[in-house]
């Protein structure tokens, strides 16, 4: 009698520590450095939560090892709810095809909140390159195998590469970073030669004129980037690259929290100052319930694991 007793004063109390969440500062852990995507994308949504609950939100940048380090800390947060996960396909569907050993896992560590963001990368190469569209590059590659250089500041960016080697049938010489921004610094410097870029990082430099964009790695033209081709239409029919950002929670966190969580990243995801980041970075806003995250996920688990394997990513 005494145990029932105990589970019904635990389920009891699991709605009103909803009711009562937040009541204390929240933390956002984002596995990639300040200035990327997915740290623009987490101090937005930092923003509009903090406006909605009162509580503060702080963003911690763990960058490091294609998100690892920031994933295993997330992962091993006490699941009260107060620290959220913002991340991407790199943690959450590719690290586990290539490395071999993850302290974490993408998914029994954690609860899934909501999507975020969708959108898609730049390919983008050094002015003094001699290509001016995809089928150069692929020409040039092909003339120099394993000459040409590309970097990669995560896994999205080296998953897009390595699709476009094995669809275009070229070798180009991979050149890992901690982080994209050291990916366009060094791209800038004339030190590698390509790079699949997000949109945040990639845009300035191609709009402003210190690098060439070639195309856009989405299935169709990309809005506000209609001068910029698909790299399907230019040679590689079905190719797509399309980056996303989501909110997880540790595993274990109570579903009615989850729920209220799921209710204000909703909210902040549709407001308009996020709405504002959308149309600055060409992103898509992309919210959904807990059970639509975890079914995107699997579904993009079971891509980039047939890109892992035929691109021989795999780590030791």
């Amino acid at each position: 009698m005494r145990f029932i007793s105990l589970l019904v004063g635990i389920a009891l109390a699991l709605p009103a520590a909803a009711q009562d969440y937040p009541n204390k500062p929240i933390r956002i852990i984002a596995p990639f450095g300040p200035g990327t995507a997915t740290d623009t994308v987490a101090r937005v949504i930092a923003s509009e939560l903090s406006s909605r609950t009162g509580q503060s939100v702080v963003v911690d940048n763990k960058p490091g090892a294609e998100g690892q380090i920031g994933a295993q800390m997330a992962a091993a947060a006490a699941p009260d709810g107060y620290t959220i996960f913002v991340t991407t396909q790199t943690t959450q569907a590719i690290n586990q095809h290539v490395y071999k050993n993850l302290s974490y896992d993408p998914v029994k560590s954690f609860a899934p909140v909501s999507g975020l963001s969708r959108g898609a990368q730049i390919v983008m190469v050094r002015n003094d390159l001699p290509v001016k569209s995809v089928a150069d590059l692929i020409a040039l590659a092909r003339a120099q195998p394993g000459k040409l250089t590309f970097g990669s500041g995560n896994g999205s960016a080296r998953g897009a590469a390595e699709l476009f080697k094995i669809m275009a049938k070229v070798d180009l010489l991979g050149v890992p970073y901690k982080t994209q921004p050291q990916v366009i610094a060094d791209l800038l410097g004339d030190r590698i030669d390509v790079t699949f870029s997000d949109f945040t990082t990639g845009l300035p430099p191609v709009r402003d004129g210190r690098a060439r964009g070639l195309a856009v790695t989405s299935p169709q033209r990309y809005p506000g980037l209609d001068q910029f081709p698909t790299v399907a239409e230019s040679g590689l029919p079905g190719y797509a690259s399309q980056p996303w950002n989501a909110a997880y929670v540790p595993a274990g966190t109570p579903r009615p929290i989850i729920d209220k969580l799921n209710r204000l990243i909703r909210e902040a995801v549709l407001s308009e100052t996020y709405g504002n980041l959308m149309h600055t970075t060409l992103g898509v806003v992309f919210p959904g319930s807990p059970e639509e995250l975890a079914a995107f996920q699997e579904s993009e688990i079971r891509k980039w694991g047939e890109v892992v394997t035929l691109a021989g990513m795999k780590e030791p």
